[in-house]
């Protein structure tokens, strides 16, 4: 398989501010929760720039506690952008706070009846095939090419060669970017929710479903269904001095 590195970012430099590594417990903390948007803001930036000719960026694979539907709606903001969001019908008085916070930062919420992943992603899909030249869907965790070499760049760039790395994973799209650029660290990544492609990390599989919150809460803020899971088993089977990426809060 070829080497990540060979997608082209040309001279794209994360234009947001570098991310803050704190030390907690005795781990280091990667703290996005403090950068509006979190992580994924910095990873899909160069995604979205590139295609000035993309009027809408449509994500039909977010659950009402997802994160990416707000990244994706402040980035889509920032380039003057359209954020297009199938997602499963609820309640308005039901709505999380992830929601409300991607409908106030511009999302267009297309609230699906009954709808299970497998059609909030066919919706999405159908959508974009009715635009093609002005529409583009995002895969499941944002999980293209150019967004796992952005987490490379991002990663080379913050001053530390950490040997032990820990994230959340869904779609793995995180700690594979990560492994390119610290390709001598050992990985490990608690998985949740969607099964993906997780590189060389060994797995923990948490079994609290996904839209469950955490009875474990880190000593930093941390989305509570989803990097906040892997403060359990970090406290288990983690190393002095590991590195743990907070995505968001």
């Amino acid at each position: 398989m070829p080497s990540l590195f060979e997608y082209d970012l040309g001279d794209w430099t994360d234009p947001f501010p570098a991310p803050v590594i704190e030390e907690h417990e005795g781990f280091m903390i990667v703290r996005d929760d403090l950068l509006d948007g979190g992580s994924k803001m910095r990873f899909a930036d160069y995604l979205i720039k590139s295609q000035p000719e993309i009027e809408e960026w449509v994500y039909g694979s977010s659950p009402a506690t997802g994160y990416a539907q707000i990244s994706l709606s402040y980035l889509c903001r920032k380039y003057g952008k359209k954020s297009v969001i199938f997602m499963a019908d609820r309640a308005w008085d039901k709505l999380h706070k992830y929601q409300l916070e991607a409908i106030m930062a511009g999302a267009d919420m297309r609230f699906v009846p009954n709808g299970m992943l497998s059609v909030t992603e066919k919706r999405a899909r159908d959508y974009v095939k009715e635009s093609p030249n002005t529409r583009r869907l995002l895969p499941i965790g944002f999980d293209h090419p150019s967004v796992i070499a952005s987490v490379t760049r991002v990663a080379l760039q913050c001053d530390i060669k950490p040997n032990e790395v820990w994230t959340v994973g869904s779609s793995g799209t995180l700690t594979r970017g990560l492994q390119e650029a610290w390709p001598d660290a050992s990985f490990h990544c608690v998985t949740v929710g969607h099964k993906g492609d997780y590189g060389r990390a060994k797995l923990y599989e948490c079994k609290i479903p996904f839209n469950k919150e955490t009875k474990v809460v880190p000593p930093f803020p941390s989305a509570p269904t989803y990097d906040a899971k892997a403060w359990e088993f970090m406290k288990i089977h983690a190393s002095p001095g590991a590195l743990f990426w907070n995505v968001g809060a």
